[in-house]
């Protein structure tokens, strides 16, 4: 009887299908009217914070719905154009736009609150979907509550968004995001198409990542962008052609040590404001991109090695009158160097890095050359280079700073004199059929300022080239 009068209370949660309607979809939910009073081992069909507040369910509207209205409508039809932040992905709390979203309408720190619609708004969940999307809570530095932000304030906090870590603005919108330093910042994971609405980006530097994927198509967007780094990550193709050709103020493109395989994007051929590509260390294919002084006019440095390519190098690209940087090494180029290398434009040539070590060259080195008077660093080691070194190669080149011939056919005595203001410091000649001996005016090359040897490195066969110095006893090695 005891037992039987023992009435078990149990609260039962009433549970009432609730409708959100945006973007001419309905989509139901389901909100709890009282909390149970013990707990159920039943999932919810719906992230917790879905439902949890008007401003998350207005700011789903606000990014999806067009009959929402908005006082800065201008602003949100632009996010609205891109097509990105689906429903879907709103609504779904394992994703960077669904974490945004929340975050947004209900976490952010910022005071006193933003108008939901603002652009500033809009901007701040655009940049939490990057923060999410590339892994944020595990970055080394300037996390969401991080200690340790050196530079600027940690991501998703109070402070002005512009102020984040890495970031800068251009009249109030983001215009640069740089977290590309030597160890880079522990970003991982692709580019959200959302940070396309940012017209005003000029810089986007994320060396030494691990940046995955492709670039988005809506990159093109970027007609303001400068630079892009995107150095050690992995980075693979296609470039779309829709983003390229959008970047016609690029200026420095940095995609070393990525997985780029295939064959070598062509349209990067095509940047007309193009200063430095560098490209080294991938895994692409074909021939020597088509680069010419009329599609990449203003073009200083491009560094290619070790990715792959072969065929003979054109000489439409020395008659770029800005190229001051060519490093081609270890790749299968081959045929003779083009006879224009070091032409004189009227005021000299800006050659001032020569390296195609590594190939399979043949020929003679071209005379033009010898006219190339600001070439600092020349490197044509591991080739079949043949002829004969000018006498006169260390005043006409009075500015080397490295002579790297090694491991060719040249033959003919060592060049004997060095001009009295010359800058060589690496001499290497082993590997060749070079006869004769290394003068005093080598060996005994100095600083004036400081009165030490500037001639560091010196590299030649003893058997067939001798020394008339004790010098070459000291520092130079015998092959």
């Amino acid at each position: 009887m005891l037992r039987a009068s023992i009435l078990a209370v149990i609260a039962i949660a009433i549970v009432v299908p609730t409708v959100i309607v945006t973007g001419g979809r309905e989509v139901e939910v389901f909100v709890t009217e009282e909390p149970s009073a013990s707990p159920t081992n039943v999932p919810s069909l719906m992230p917790s914070f879905a439902p949890s507040s008007n401003a998350f369910q207005q700011t789903i509207s606000l990014l999806t719905d067009e009959s929402f209205s908005a006082e800065n409508s201008d602003v949100v039809s632009l996010f609205r154009e891109l097509g990105v932040s689906t429903m879907e992905q709103l609504l779904d709390g394992s994703t960077p736009q669904g974490k945004a979203a929340n975050w947004v309408a209900n976490e952010d720190p910022i005071s006193p609150p933003l108008e939901i619609g603002s652009q500033k708004y809009i901007q701040r969940y655009i940049m939490a979907v990057f923060y999410y999307a590339m892994d944020g809570p595990n970055w080394m530095t300037c996390s969401e509550g991080g200690s340790v932000c050196n530079n600027g304030s940690p991501w998703l906090s109070g402070d002005n968004e512009c102020d984040w870590f890495g970031s800068k603005c251009v009249n109030g919108e983001l215009s640069q995001v740089s977290q590309g330093g030597f160890q880079g910042n522990n970003i991982f994971g692709t580019f959200p198409e959302e940070i396309c609405y940012f017209t005003e980006m000029s810089t986007i530097v994320l060396n030494n990542n691990k940046v995955q994927g492709t670039i988005p198509p809506c990159f093109g967007r970027f007609s303001k962008l400068g630079i892009l780094g995107l150095t050690s990550n992995s980075i693979d193709l296609p470039f779309p052609d829709e983003a390229i050709e959008g970047w016609t103020n690029l200026k420095i493109l940095l995609l070393n040590g990525n997985l780029l395989e295939g064959p070598f994007p062509q349209s990067l051929t095509k940047l007309p404001a193009l200063e430095q590509l560098q490209i080294n260390f991938n895994f692409l294919t074909g021939t020597f991109p088509a680069f010419n002084r009329d599609d990449t006019p203003k073009l200083e440095a491009l560094t290619l090695a070790n990715i792959g390519l072969g065929g003979t190098i054109p000489s439409d690209l020395f008659d770029i009158e800005t190229l001051a940087q060519l490093n081609i090494a270890m790749n299968s180029f081959s045929g003779s160097l083009p006879a224009n290398i070091g032409q004189d434009f009227g005021d000299g040539n800006p050659l001032q890095v020569l390296d195609v070590g590594m190939n399979d060259l043949t020929g003679e080195i071209p005379e033009s050359i010898y006219n190339a008077s600001n070439l600092a660093n020349l490197v044509l080691s591991s080739n079949n280079f043949t002829g004969q070194i000018r006498p006169d190669i260390f005043t006409s080149l009075f500015l080397l700073n490295s002579l790297v011939l090694d491991n060719n056919q040249f033959s003919g005595p060592v060049p004997e004199t060095l001009f009295f203001k010359s800058q060589l410091n690496v001499l290497t000649l082993q590997g060749n059929n070079f006869v004769g001996f290394i003068s005093n005016s080598i060996c005994d090359a100095k600083e004036v300022s400081s009165k030490q040897l500037r001639l560091q490195s010196l590299t030649l066969d003893c058997e067939e080239v001798t020394c008339d110095s004790s010098c070459c006893e000291e520092g130079t090695e015998c092959v």
